[in-house]
């Protein structure tokens, strides 16, 4: 009889700690906020979004920890969303992950409205937590 060994077991990726589920979308966006030593003011386009918050490529580079205000144009041919209280929290070069603090009622249903419309089954990856036991 075979010994069960550690090298058998299965191996299995991280719980993804994001509590919202991310889309990948292309949506143009603006951005301004300020800390002590300089200004942030900008343009460049999302590459995700969720309620929680989004990852941007801009063209010129933002500060982790400063908090920005976001315009996001939206691919639904409604006015763009202005979130005012965004946060950096990740920075490589001109991509910044960024997170919502708050967003109104209205702007979180828009947000999830048109994440569940833009998800596909294409666009699932198996090794993605589904859901999340609290």
């Amino acid at each position: 009889m075979m010994k069960p060994t550690m090298n058998s077991r299965k191996s299995y990726e991280p719980i993804d700690n994001r509590f919202a589920e991310r889309v990948v979308v292309t949506c143009r966006v603006r951005y301004a906020g300020e800390i002590s030593t300089q200004p942030h003011q900008g343009e460049g386009l999302t590459k995700n979004l969720s309620v929680s918050g989004c990852k941007i490529i801009s063209d010129s580079p933002v500060t982790r920890g400063t908090l920005l205000t976001l315009t996001i144009a939206l691919p639904d041919e409604l006015p763009p969303l202005v979130v005012s209280s965004a946060h950096v929290v990740w920075v490589s070069g001109c991509q910044a992950s960024i997170r919502f603090m708050r967003l109104s009622e209205e702007h979180r249903k828009r947000i999830q409205s048109f994440v569940w419309k833009s998800i596909s089954r294409d666009s699932l990856s198996d090794s993605r937590t589904r859901f999340r036991l609290v």
